[in-house]
């Protein structure tokens, strides 16, 4: 007596990227200085970043919030290792974030996010 075909695929297992094929990573920390606390300051700052960076540019950069501390308005993103001056040159472009006016200065950058993290604390 045949057994019934088991026709569901074995799942195969997908290789991950060499260490050479990653993306190279930085962690900036950054502060926003203000009169008053920003609300959702983190999420207006990256929107930000992506309208004058443009399109294809803020694809290639990656940009990501990472952490952020609304109380002391620091926070940490993480950013393709070639375009870490172009977000530094975004700091100085934003003048404004949800209608406060801003100032944005650079904490730190890092290759490693603890690091990074450690600065905000």
């Amino acid at each position: 007596m045949k057994k019934p075909q088991d026709n569901t695929k074995k799942q195969q297992k997908v290789n991950p990227l060499k260490p050479s094929m990653r993306d190279k990573k930085r962690y900036m920390a950054y502060e926003i200085m203000s009169k008053k606390p920003i609300q959702m300051a983190d999420k207006a700052l990256i929107a930000k970043i992506k309208e004058l960076l443009g399109v294809f540019m803020a694809g290639d950069a990656g940009v990501m919030n990472v952490k952020f501390n609304p109380k002391s308005q620091k926070g940490v993103l993480r950013v393709d290792r070639k375009f870490v001056d172009n977000i530094r040159s975004c700091f100085v472009m934003i003048k404004d974030l949800n209608n406060e006016k801003v100032l944005i200065r650079t904490i730190k950058v890092s290759g490693m996010i603890h690091k990074a993290k450690k600065e905000i604390e």
